[in-house]
């Protein structure tokens, strides 16, 4: 079990994760931490690790809080931790480096053995089992490093690019390990792979500038549709209009042709406009009027074409907008990929 709790950890003036919260349960699934480069992911995961001390915030691994230095410590016992660059001894032989890391993890005889033997049988090491670590190849060293991190059995795992540097096989068989762990144990990925997540974890955690911005089951967070509507309402504004397509249920982002991403949970929307959204706006009003008085037909310059982020079914919403007296000249909706999804919240 992992419990995080206002979290916060700045580097000088840096402040590199700003009040993270979520809670990880065992025997739940692979839980995803996602965040472009900087985000603070790394940072959050050595802070678990018991590596960081966080400036705020409560941090419980295991039901240990990480209060004390022997707290850290002890969590430390629990914990199976692969970090990003793999720190490994190039000197020592494969069976020497998991003996040294059982034997850090308080393991002795027989138990140290048996241990040794199911990391060479899950990991497929019994090919390089006395051959130097710094001889093998990026593949091999990463899942030395994973089987050293898992050695001693542990309750909680987090790992960091796991797959890192591995040939198609080998990532189908870590990943198949990580599902398995995941049973009975609490486990936290960290990955750039975004079909990685998709393929093996049940849950999404976003990072964006430090803070949470996402934290879903997986399958929920992409049930959200975009949907592109070209539609009009008679002797309404683009505002009013965007006023009242944001305010329907269900809705999560509107976006008309022109104008920058903007959502009802955020301060840029029209409700409480900044003054760039405003002007921008405007102009859009103004350019689709001229579009409008130079139409004849009057039958283009009068719709407008919008795209909504929609987090229920599709056939759900067409009903909302034509009680709304809306015109609807097409409506296309179509799922969102979580490259999507994660793009749209971490260009914001």
């Amino acid at each position: 079990m992992i419990q995080v709790s206002g979290l916060k950890r700045s580097f000088g003036s840096f402040v590199a994760v700003r009040n993270v919260s979520f809670e990880i349960q065992p025997g739940r699934g692979v839980v995803g931490l996602l965040g472009p480069n900087g985000a603070g992911k790394t940072t959050t995961m050595r802070m678990l690790a018991g590596y960081l001390r966080p400036d705020e915030g409560s941090i419980t691994v295991a039901g240990i809080e990480a209060n004390s230095e022997d707290h850290r410590l002890s969590i430390k016992g629990q914990l199976g931790y692969l970090p990003e660059n793999n720190p490994l001894y190039p000197e020592m032989l494969v069976s020497e480096y998991l003996e040294f890391m059982g034997r850090c993890r308080g393991m002795e005889g027989a138990p140290l053995q048996e241990a040794g033997r199911r990391m060479i049988q899950e990991l497929e090491l019994g090919s390089h089992f006395y051959t130097p670590i710094g001889l093998l190849s990026r593949g091999f060293r990463q899942r030395v490093g994973l089987a050293g991190a898992l050695i001693h059995d542990p309750s909680v795992i987090i790992l960091d690019e796991p797959t890192g540097g591995l040939d198609p096989n080998q990532i189908e068989h870590i990943r198949s390990l990580i599902r398995k762990l995941a049973e009975h144990r609490t486990v936290l990925l960290s990955t750039h792979i975004l079909q990685e997540v998709e393929d093996i974890c049940e849950r999404v955690i976003i990072i964006h500038g430090g803070e949470v911005v996402a934290d879903q089951p997986t399958q929920e967070l992409k049930r959200s549709e975009s949907i592109q509507v070209l539609l009009k309402k008679e002797n309404a504004s683009i505002q009013s209009m965007y006023r009242e397509l944001s305010e329907l249920s269900g809705i999560q982002s509107v976006l008309f042709a022109g104008q920058k991403a903007t959502s009802p949970e955020n301060p840029g929307h029209l409700g409480e406009a900044s003054d760039d959204d405003s002007q921008a706006l405007k102009a859009m009003e103004q350019d689709s009027n001229e579009v409008s008085r130079s139409d004849t037909e009057g039958q283009q310059g009068d719709f407008h074409s919008v795209e909504l982020q929609y987090n229920a079914s599709p056939e759900a919403l067409l009903p909302q907008l034509l009680q709304k007296g809306y015109v609807i000249r097409s409506y296309s909706p179509g799922r969102r990929s979580l490259q999507e999804i994660f793009q749209e919240l971490t260009h914001r």
